[in-house]
């Protein structure tokens, strides 16, 4: 994992730092002018895979609010550019700040617009970090920082005047809500930090000059209440800023020792004799705001870091699964191996139960292979073999409402092959393989039903013909049957001639008829 080195820079020089697990170490310093330019070129060039953030602490700095219309996407980011270019010569170290949403009459958003009004004493650096390809997470102002060590420090939604003390002089930043609204570097003379009384004193007179300057501005109500004033004192020196504070009423003091401070910060080890930009500057490593001052041409060795970092991590995860993925196949494949040996050995004492069941059978009159083309062929037979009890249904209905004929006898046919011309002509079952026009003949299921008529006399000829014919009409209705022969009990057609004693009963004689049915078969 590539280091974090902070490059802490004021006025006079510029500071590089080293961040690890919330320890910091001064790496190297470097004065301004070009020859601290040239030295800083060289160590660049020493620490190349090194992530760079940049803390600037310079008295050039602007924050304005304004409204501007809700807007999103490309309309917002075109209006907030043009509104940076009409406050601002020089744009290159400028940002703007969403303070949220103001629901009035129509819905604004609220934005500190902010900058470095002087960017010629940044830009030494920053083009030295740019020349050497360095990965420059971004540009930082200690009041963008600000928020996260009021947070740190229990202070999150209200209003928030803080003081502290860095190398650069005193930082006063105003936070509300979170957000950075103002902040103010006052610069002090190496004297008055010699002094803790002078220090003292200092941070009274800045924290009331910054407090009247809100005021004035109406960025602090007049009449809005106390503010909480949180005053960080360097080490040893609580007590007297605390007893020099005090002298405006509307601000509410916390004076709080700058060691207390950086444990409550987790700052586990910082240089000697550094002052609250080492808070500033661990916050900054730690938990990097989201915004930043410089633009895309400063930070492209660092978007190729994030691509390949990216890589790095989408080939990581990809890696993970497909051994996640594996070891979930391997272990399937060992779970299924255990199951299949165990299904042999079960097998297996399957297997010798049988044979010892077997051995006690007696001797079978033939080999196991022809029993089973046995039970094959017998299978075979079983499918192909027919019922009649369809056709067998429909006759029944018929007699069932026919009680005036008596069955004798029922023969039933599958395959019958029955010719058109012989059907119904009185010529028994006739059945020849052809019919009269010389193709195939049909496949019948058929029927023949020999049956007899009780309760009529034998001379009876037209009763019975009206019996019969009733009935094999009704057997013609069945779903799909077809009348292929009848028998009557006497002969009346054109070729014979119908004779007898008309009046005189015949007694002993039954009528009996014979009727063929049958059902075609789908070829």
């Amino acid at each position: 994992m590539p280091a974090k080195r902070l490059l802490y820079i004021t006025a006079a020089r510029a500071t590089a730092y080293v961040w690890s697990s919330g320890r910091l170490a001064v790496d190297a310093g470097f004065p301004a002018g070009e020859e601290g330019v040239a030295a800083f070129a060289n160590y660049l060039a020493a620490a190349p895979s090194s992530l760079y953030y940049v803390l600037a602490d310079v008295v050039e700095e602007d924050f304005h609010q304004e409204n501007i219309p809700l807007l999103t996407g490309g309309d917002r980011r075109a209006l907030l550019e043009r509104k940076l270019a009409q406050r601002y010569r020089d744009t290159s170290l400028s940002v703007a700040l969403s303070l949220g949403v103001e629901r009035g009459q129509r819905r604004d958003e609220r934005i500190v617009f902010s900058s470095f009004t002087n960017t010629q004493q940044l830009h030494p650096w920053l083009m030295a970090l740019r020349d050497a390809d360095a990965a420059v997470v971004g540009v930082y102002s200690v009041a963008l920082v600000a928020p996260r060590l009021a947070a740190q420090l229990g202070v999150k939604k209200s209003p928030c005047l803080m003081v502290a003390l860095s190398q650069a002089g005193l930082r006063q930043s105003y936070i509300d809500g979170g957000q950075i609204r103002f902040s103010r570097l006052g610069p002090l003379e190496a004297a008055e930090v010699a002094s803790s009384e002078r220090v003292a004193e200092a941070f009274d007179r800045e924290t009331t000059r910054v407090y009247q300057y809100l005021t004035a501005m109406r960025v602090l109500p007049r009449d809005g209440g106390a503010v909480d004033t949180l005053l960080i004192a360097p080490p040893g020196q609580a007590a007297a800023v605390r007893e020099a504070a005090g002298t405006v009423a509307q601000l509410r003091v916390r004076v709080l020792d700058l060691d207390e401070v950086r444990r409550k910060v987790g700052l586990k080890s910082a240089p000697a004799g550094a002052g609250a930009e080492a808070l500033y500057l661990h916050l900054l490593a730690a938990h990097p705001p989201a915004q930043q001052y410089a633009k895309e041409n400063l930070r492209g060795s660092y978007r190729l870091h994030q691509w390949r970092v990216g890589l790095v991590a989408g080939g990581a995860a990809v890696l993970a699964v497909c051994l996640l993925y594996a070891g979930t196949e391997a272990w399937e494949i060992m779970r299924l191996h255990d199951a299949a040996s165990r299904d042999r050995s079960q097998a297996a004492l399957a297997q010798q139960g049988y044979e010892r069941v077997t051995a006690a059978f007696p001797a079978m009159p033939t080999n196991t292979e022809n029993l089973r083309t046995a039970m094959q062929q017998y299978r075979v037979v079983a499918a192909q073999t027919r019922s009649p009890r369809d056709l067998l249904i429909e006759v029944s209905q018929v007699l069932s409402n026919s009680p005036r004929i008596d069955l004798e006898q029922l023969t039933w046919e599958y395959d019958a092959k029955i010719a058109d011309a012989g059907r119904e002509n009185g010529a028994g079952a006739a059945a020849p393989a052809r019919s009269a026009q010389g193709g195939a003949a049909p496949r019948y299921e058929a029927v023949e039903i020999a049956a007899r008529v009780r309760e009529t006399s034998a001379s009876d000829y037209r009763g019975i013909q009206l019996l019969v014919n009733q009935f094999v009409d009704q057997l013609r209705k069945g779903r799909g049957v077809e009348v292929l022969a009848v028998k009557m009990p006497f002969e009346a057609n054109s070729r014979t001639q119908l004779t007898g004693d008309i009046g005189t009963e015949r007694t002993g004689d039954i009528p009996r008829f014979t009727v063929t049915i049958g059902r075609r078969i789908a070829p």
